[in-house]
């Protein structure tokens, strides 16, 4: 079978800041069987990350045998950069506590997350359509099964996540809508070697050490570039781009395409998103190889305007797309975003997916996009009672990023000429002339609302999710000598009247996309009549997300990845050729 790359080694499963941009897929029109391969199995699985992983040890268990290939010199995808959590319904946390997870239930708040603009509870299939209400039913009906099965299997060691520094349930990011009956709880994490919850770092060295205990080969620096078919049209194989060579892999079962998004591939995110995509948490292998490939041979595609969206700072993206990570949770309470008005135009304490929407606004009087770029503006007693936590220095003022100024009128200037040096990489974007003189109306309106406790502009704090989010993620300095804000939403505390004052340029980025070919509820890829591609199936952020735009709770697309690998690795082996 060729030489096969270790995947337990710890330094083989992540070296983000030191990667480059790995070859993009070169996808041609599909070839028909190979006269010679260089590896065969029932299963091939594409990817590194947790959803091709899932993929394979499933069709390990299944009795199938598998191989994984990865076009990076590691293991471990962005996956490994994540918190490691995994968003699962009626899981089994859940049921020892004795909380039921009713399927009726989980599928309204999914649906009315989803598909806002169709849901109808008393509609049939809730207002959806049946491929879309398929899809959500797929993943309740599998996603407790597949985390279960890791689990009982020993590929992964889960538990409940608790919030940081709260140690409590994980709160979803809608809680707050009456059709989430379970708002908490939905969210498993890794456990680690040390007994404690652990990261996507731990998550990937668990499942690496099934695929090695399970004997997958996985060929690392291996590019997917064609998938093969027979004269039937169905897929079984694909061919490989290493180092220099062409390989051929046989899949008598299936192929299943787990790799990623293109939130690094400039030209995909120019014909597909809707507005920039100024950088992404994503590895750099996120180039969207399977949109051309599987398009070659006939696939559907769809939601290629989606993205699990997070705001990120603009200068750091700027100097380099490939972020350690995004602005998920703004800290600080004295603090708030203005756009080119300085008006406020988002609730700042709402989560990263859907606050990154904002940036998407565009006003059809003016013909622009007035929130493409916000502007995080903060006093000294969020710079000093929050410093460290990200994107706040240490030091107050002590980031290239981070302007500041004695009064909010110098900071406009400020941020005015800040902006001036980076015209040519933000198509000119400028102040609005009256940016400054609105921005202290804002700052005094915004004051107001810390004080009552209630915003009503934008409901900041409103939500259980909200404060809660803020205090595990945005916690005081036990150093500081700010006095506890003891305003009536631990969210929300008055700017300070004197300065100075900071701000940060904030834009639009994303985990990465969620958009690229259909598949159905059995994890099969689609053609353009909508019929299955026989042998074809996806997962992950490579296929159009079955969720639409929505974000569940925290670890919503790794349960998603994970959920759709374990249907797919079982749709393979139960539909095997003749």
């Amino acid at each position: 079978m060729g030489k096969t790359t270790d995947p337990v080694s710890r330094r083989g499963i992540l070296k983000g800041a030191a990667l480059t941009l790995g070859a993009s897929a070169l996808a041609g029109a599909p070839a028909r069987a190979a006269e010679h391969w260089d590896h065969e199995a029932d299963i091939v699985a594409v990817g590194g990350g947790l959803g091709a992983a899932t993929a394979a040890v499933t069709a390990r268990q299944n009795g199938d045998t598998a191989i994984l290939i990865e076009k990076l010199p590691f293991f471990g995808g962005t996956s490994a950069k994540t918190v490691g959590v995994i968003w699962c319904p009626d899981n089994f946390t859940l049921r020892a506590k004795g909380i039921e997870d009713r399927k009726e239930d989980a599928l309204k708040y999914m649906a009315r997350y989803s598909y806002p603009e169709y849901y109808s509870a008393d509609a049939p299939r809730l207002g959806l359509s049946e491929p879309a209400h398929a899809l959500l039913e797929a993943f309740y009906d599998n996603a407790a099964r597949a985390t279960e099965s890791l689990r009982d299997w020993g590929a992964l060691n889960l538990a409940e996540w608790r919030m940081f520094h709260l140690d409590r349930s994980a709160t979803d990011y809608l809680d707050n809508v009456p059709e989430n009956k379970v708002p908490a709880g939905r969210t498993l994490g890794t456990v680690g070697a040390n007994g404690k919850l652990g990261t996507g770092r731990d998550m990937m060295e668990q499942m690496a050490a099934a695929l090695k205990a399970r004997d997958v080969p996985v060929l690392l620096n291996h590019a997917a570039t064609r998938l093969l078919t027979n004269d039937a049209g169905r897929v079984i194989g694909l061919e490989a781009a290493s180092t220099g060579k062409t390989v051929r892999l046989r899949a008598r079962k299936g192929v299943i395409f787990g790799t990623g998004g293109f939130a690094h591939n400039l030209n995909a995110l120019a014909n597909y998103q809707r507005n920039p995509v100024y950088g992404s948490c994503a590895m750099p292998g996120a180039t969207g190889d399977f949109i051309d490939i599987a398009g070659a041979i006939g696939a559907r595609l769809g939601h290629l305007a989606g993205a699990w969206r997070c705001q990120v700072v603009l200068e750091e993206a700027l100097q380099s797309r490939a972020l350690a990570a995004g602005v998920f949770f703004p800290p600080g309470d004295s603090v708030l975003q203005v756009n080119r008005f300085g008006v406020r135009a988002v609730n700042e304490a709402r989560n990263y997916n859907d606050r990154g929407e904002v940036h998407g606004a565009f006003d059809v009087t003016r013909a622009e996009y007035p929130n493409q770029l916000m502007f995080m503006v903060y006093d000294q007693r969020t710079a000093e009672a929050y410093a460290g936590t990200y994107p706040l220095p240490q030091k107050p003022g002590a980031a290239p990023h981070v302007l500041s100024a004695p009064t909010l009128e110098e900071l406009a200037k400020a941020v005015e000429a800040r902006l001036a040096t980076l015209a040519t990489k933000t198509g000119d974007f400028t102040l609005d002339p009256a940016f400054a003189k609105n921005l202290h109306a804002t700052v005094q309106r915004f004051n107001g609302f810390a004080r009552s406790g209630k915003d009503e502009d934008f409901g900041r704090g409103a939500a259980a999710y909200d404060s809660e989010w803020h205090q595990a993620f945005s916690p005081m300095r036990t150093d500081t000598s700010w006095p506890a804000n003891t305003m009536p939403s631990i969210t929300m505390h008055p700017l300070r009247d004197e300065g100075p004052y900071y701000a940060t340029i904030l834009a639009a980025g994303a985990l990465d996309t969620n958009g690229g070919p259909v598949i159905d509820a059995r994890g099969r890829v689609l053609d353009t009549h909508d019929k299955p591609i026989e042998g074809l199936f996806g997962t992950g952020n490579c296929v159009a997300s079955p969720s639409g735009r929505a974000y569940w709770g925290a670890g919503h697309p790794l349960g998603i990845a994970l959920t759709f690998g374990f249907i797919a690795a079982n749709a393979a082996h139960a539909n095997a050729p003749a």
